[in-house]
Formats: C-alpha cells, sequence, structure tokens
C-alpha cells in the first residue's frame, strides 16, 4: 500500500466498484462515515481529514495495527497543524514503506535492464515454455541474456525453481516513488527505446503510443502524477485479472509489446 491517503481511499472504492458497478460515491461516503460532498471535496484535494476521521475512516476500512497507523500518518504528513508533527508522521511513513515488501533501489540496481521486469510476467503465462531458449525467443534477446536474466532474478529473491519451473516469488513488487536512482533512470530510458523500436516496426494495430497537450496548475502537477499511478495500478490490475494472457506488454502511457532487437 503505497501513495497517499486519497490514493488508497480511490482505490478501495473502484474495488468495491469492480464487485458491484451499482456501487457510488455516495455509498463509499456512507460506508466510511464522510458526507458525499465531503468525500468528493476530499478526492479532489480541495481539503483534507483530521487525525479523528482518519481514525474513524480507518475503522470503517477494517484496517488494523500498523495499516491503520500508516493511513493516518499519511493524514497527519499531510495536515497535520504544526510543522513539527508532520515531519514526525513522515518520518513514520518513511519507516512503514521501508518494512513493507518492496524491491530496494539497491535491488532495482541489480535488475535495472527490461527484460528482467517481463521474465517475472513471462513466467506466468500459461503457454509460457520454461527453458532457456523459449523464453529468449519470447522476449527476442539471446540465450545467455536469458540465463543470465534468470539466474539474476533468482540471486535477489524474486524468482524461484519448483518443479522444473520457475515461478514468481514475491508478488506486486514496487519501487521507492519519486527516488533519483540512477537505476530507475536506466529503466525507464531503455522502456522509452523500446517504445521506440515499437513505433519504427509494429503495426499500429498492435500498440498505442499517444499523447496529450493541456495546460494546469502547476502546484497540482503532485495530484496530476498520483492520478496517472492510480490509473497505472487500476488498468493493470483489471487487466491482469482477465483470463487469456499470451504476450507481456510495457505501458508508460505507451503501450506495446515488449520484446528485444531480435524478435
Amino acid at each position: 500500500m503505497t501513495g497517499t491517503y486519497r490514493s488508497i481511499l480511490i482505490e478501495e472504492m473502484r474495488k468495491r466498484q469492480r464487485k458491484n458497478p451499482a456501487y457510488s460515491l455516495r455509498a463509499f461516503a456512507r460506508d466510511i462515515g464522510i458526507s458525499a460532498s465531503r468525500l468528493s471535496e476530499v478526492l479532489n484535494s480541495k481539503v483534507g481529514l483530521s487525525e479523528d476521521r482518519a481514525a474513524i475512516v480507518a475503522d470503517r476500512l477494517q484496517m488494523k495495527g500498523k495499516e491503520k497507523g500508516f493511513f493516518i500518518d499519511l493524514v497527519q504528513a499531510e495536515h497535520a497543524r504544526s510543522k513539527l508533527a508532520k515531519k514526525a508522521a513522515a518520518e513514520r511513513v518513511t519507516a512503514y514503506l521501508m518494512d513493507t515488501k518492496k524491491i530496494s533501489d539497491e535491488h532495482f540496481h541489480l535488475i535495472s535492464d527490461w527484460q528482467n521486469l517481463a521474465v517475472l510476467e513471462l513466467v506466468d503465462l500459461p503457454s509460457t515454455q520454461h527453458n532457456f531458449a523459449a523464453v529468449a525467443t519470447r522476449l527476442g534477446i539471446s540465450v545467455g541474456e536469458a540465463e543470465a536474466t534468470i539466474a539474476r532474478l533468482i540471486k535477489v529473491g524474486l524468482l524461484k525453481e519448483e518443479g522444473g519451473r520457475w515461478v514468481t516469488a514475491d508478488a506486486d513488487s514496487t519501487t521507492s516513488v519519486d527516488v533519483p536512482s540512477t537505476a530507475i533512470q536506466n529503466y525507464h530510458r531503455q522502456m522509452l527505446q523500446r517504445a521506440h523500436r515499437s513505433l519504427d516496426v509494429d503495426p499500429v494495430e498492435s500498440r498505442d503510443l499517444s499523447s496529450v497537450v493541456f495546460s494546469l496548475d502547476s502546484k497540482q502537477l503532485s495530484y496530476a502524477k498520483e492520478r496517472i499511478r492510480e490509473f497505472r495500478r487500476v488498468l493493470s490490475q483489471e487487466l491482469a485479472a482477465m483470463p487469456g494472457k499470451d504476450k507481456v506488454y510495457s505501458m508508460s502511457i505507451q503501450l506495446f509489446e515488449l520484446k528485444g532487437d531480435e524478435a
């Protein structure tokens, strides 16, 4: 669970809406003990929650222990009345995130090449043959690269061997947000290079590379980034839950099949 307390609320509401398409913001507001108008203002960053209200919301969402404390600290880190209280809450948030199951920046540096995350997705596809040559062919990389990639993933504990198959050892891992890391920069650079390759060689019906130009209040950039993260997370979860998966894609708002130069 990462992001802001607003993203947690949005994710919970969307989860309920996926189970019940008729579930509305008004219903969610009722269930967490806030008026619909107030909740709308909260989710749109117009107002915040108090510490007491955050505790009530956490209880209504059946959060317990550290999870409840984390949610309240996210609220306090943004809305506490004193700078000291805000700082203390932010430090607790950081400590909590460091304790959760995440790929550390050090681990990300070890696996920053694009094919590592592609392999983690590929091994879960029903059609994947679990041998180096098959993985190399599917991703358009050399057999040597496939061997090195899988060995690296096993070394850092993200992949393991079971019954002649490779299986992911830690689902839904993430990296830290907005951390200036050369490994993360390298990963994004490679994704852009892959997108450029797709633009040159893939037919338009098999990819979506699009952009939009618009103006905004620069003070709302953090809100925009939050909503983009929410969109990526929700869409990827919805697509991952659908049956019939057969290829690995990357979405950086560009959507294309992830493969190497040999494909």
